[in-house]
């Protein structure tokens, strides 16, 4: 079963995801032992500023992706452009930029070890 905090590592990983970068569902999900399907859930519904640089396996929004706060504007690929990544004009987005598993778990490591009031120079 998946736990709060588990979910509250998704949305501090996906938040911190480099310029340049994205991953899938299927990576977050493998993160933290649950279902793609369960993750765009909560990309949709838990108020992650940067949902969209989650996307299919392939590389593409999905056609299930909406706006949590029901905006409009720009599009997911403009916005990934914006972000540094290179979308081709079918809207499908560079491979090589993808952040795997083994990506997300490194930087979930490195966002542990930048936690508040883990450091050893508190004066």
């Amino acid at each position: 079963m998946t736990s709060e905090q588990d979910w509250d590592l998704v949305k501090r990983v996906v938040e911190a995801l480099p310029d340049g970068t994205w991953t899938s569902y299927g990576d977050l999900a493998e993160l933290i032992g649950t279902g793609p399907r369960q993750v765009g859930a909560y990309m949709r519904d838990g108020d992650v500023a940067r949902a969209y640089r989650v996307l299919t396996a392939g590389g593409t929004v999905s056609d299930g992706f909406r706006w949590a706060d029901g905006r409009t504007g720009k599009d997911v690929p403009d916005l990934l452009r914006e972000d540094g990544v290179t979308v081709n004009t079918r809207g499908r987005a560079d491979k090589s930029q993808r952040m795997s598993v083994y990506d997300l778990k490194l930087l979930a490591a490195e966002l542990d070890d930048e936690a508040p009031g883990d450091t050893e120079d508190q004066t």
